[in-house]
């Protein structure tokens, strides 16, 4: 393992798959004569966990009963759809940019497992990382437990780390391991809501890996 290390976030970080996000949302809120939402719709009220995100678009306290039956609705269109998803736009080069500088990488995802490794096979990129980890249990939680795990299995500490991702749930997660964090603007978060994170803000993904050389 090389002295620093990335921990690359997967949805709306390396993979570009908004439209297909906002278009599983759709299709699970319309179950209960809801939508659609918009991309901008989708930035005003996304959070974490994922039933709250609910919670705010449906204007009321969706019951675990429902909450089941979107996220299943929304994980059955998701990954019908997301065959066709590539990657974002820099995504290689800002991988290889890290790679010729010593840094190890790895990927962490909210996804669950199986899906993640097929669709990261599929794109080229399963062997460029220490780790490939998604989720093998329920989906919707946060990530900071999640990321103290990943860390756990690769035997490295938080304070040698650097996590990339474009959620305000990526810094939160970093900090609670003693990482840095870095937040690439994908279009899938409000700009001013990345700023009041105080961590820097990449504009492409490639930005994102010069940031990360940059504060060692």
């Amino acid at each position: 393992m090389a002295r620093f290390h990335v921990v690359w976030d997967w949805n709306g970080t390396l993979l570009d798959d908004l439209s297909i996000v906002v278009e599983a949302v759709n299709r699970s809120i319309s179950l209960f004569g809801e939508g659609p939402i918009t991309e901008e719709d989708y930035r005003d009220h996304y959070t974490r966990p994922v039933k709250h995100f609910y919670d705010s678009l449906l204007g009321r306290t969706v019951t675990n009963e429902e909450w089941l039956r979107l996220n299943s609705t929304f994980h059955d269109v998701y990954f019908g759809l997301a065959t066709g998803v590539g990657l974002a736009p820099g995504a290689v080069r800002a991988i290889d940019l890290l790679e010729r500088a010593g840094w190890s990488q790895s990927l962490l995802s909210m996804s669950p497992q199986p899906w993640l490794d097929q669709i990261v096979r599929r794109l080229g990129l399963a062997e460029r990382f220490a780790v490939v980890d998604g989720l093998s249990g329920s989906t919707g939680g946060r990530k900071a437990e999640h990321l103290e795990g990943h860390l756990e299995v690769l035997a490295i500490s938080g304070s040698e780390v650097v996590v990339v991702g474009d959620t305000p749930d990526d810094v939160a997660a970093a900090r609670h391991v003693g990482a840095r964090a870095i937040l690439f603007h994908g279009g899938s978060h409000h700009l001013d809501l990345l700023e009041s994170q105080g961590v820097p803000i990449a504009e492409t993904l490639v930005h994102a890996a010069e940031l990360v050389l940059s504060r060692p």
